[in-house]
């Protein structure tokens, strides 16, 4: 009996016969893998994510000096003018160069006409033939230039001349300086009532405007090249 009772206990419910099941079930089916490696475990990505700025963007230098704009210019060939000057012709008159009257004021200068500007309107309005040199030279506050005429005076009352000019001027930004050289050209010399109504009306303060300027001494210019004779 009491062997009954054993046997009964060894192959009732609730025991797991293993020939019966098949394969054993393991735990490795309910465990969670270990996270992957390298993109969550918190560790900064290395390269170029690092937010560390190098070099020399960041940084301004307020110490820079910002130099002004420095332009030179020369126009034209200085030939024609040298030429003129080469002439082995005799000058009339003293060279002379008028301050600018227009710009400096011309009450910082003479009233009337000085004896060299009588002359040259003199030879001019009589055709003496020769070498003249007149000019303008202009200072102001930022700058200066000299503007010079070569004049030759032709016994047909015509007159050839050429012209140098060359100034500097400068401001905060710019600091400039030119030079230009015109061609010559043959003039003919206007009448000589003009110059007779400078020394009748105007020998004053505006014998400079009205009759010390190039323009208004002669007229139908043509560039035909340098002519001494």
């Amino acid at each position: 009996m009491t062997l009954a009772i054993a046997l009964t206990a060894a192959c009732g419910p609730g025991k797991s016969d293993e020939t019966e099941t098949g394969e054993p079930t393991t735990a490795a089916s309910t465990e969670t893998d270990p996270p992957a490696t390298g993109t969550t475990t918190g560790d900064p990505p290395t390269g170029t994510t690092d937010t560390t700025t190098t070099g020399t963007t960041a940084v301004t230098d307020s110490s820079t000096t910002v130099e002004p704009t420095t332009t030179v210019g020369t126009t034209g060939d200085s030939e024609d003018f040298d030429e003129l000057g080469a002439c082995a012709v005799p000058m009339v008159c003293e060279e002379f160069f008028h301050d600018d009257g227009e710009i400096q004021g011309h009450w910082d200068g003479p009233e009337g006409f000085l004896d060299v500007e009588r002359c040259i309107l003199t030879g001019l309005r009589d055709g003496t033939p020769g070498r003249y040199v007149y000019g303008v030279n202009t200072v102001v506050a930022n700058g200066s230039s000299l503007e010079t005429n070569r004049i030759i005076v032709h016994a047909d009352r015509t007159v050839t001349f050429a012209r140098h000019f060359k100034g500097g001027f400068f401001d905060s930004d710019t600091d400039s300086s030119s030079e230009v050289f015109e061609p010559a050209q043959t003039c003919t010399i206007v009448e000589a009532a003009f110059f007779d109504d400078c020394f009748e009306n105007h020998d004053d303060w505006t014998h400079y405007s009205e009759c010390m300027k190039t323009e208004k001494w002669w007229t139908d210019c043509v560039a035909m090249g340098p002519r001494c004779e």
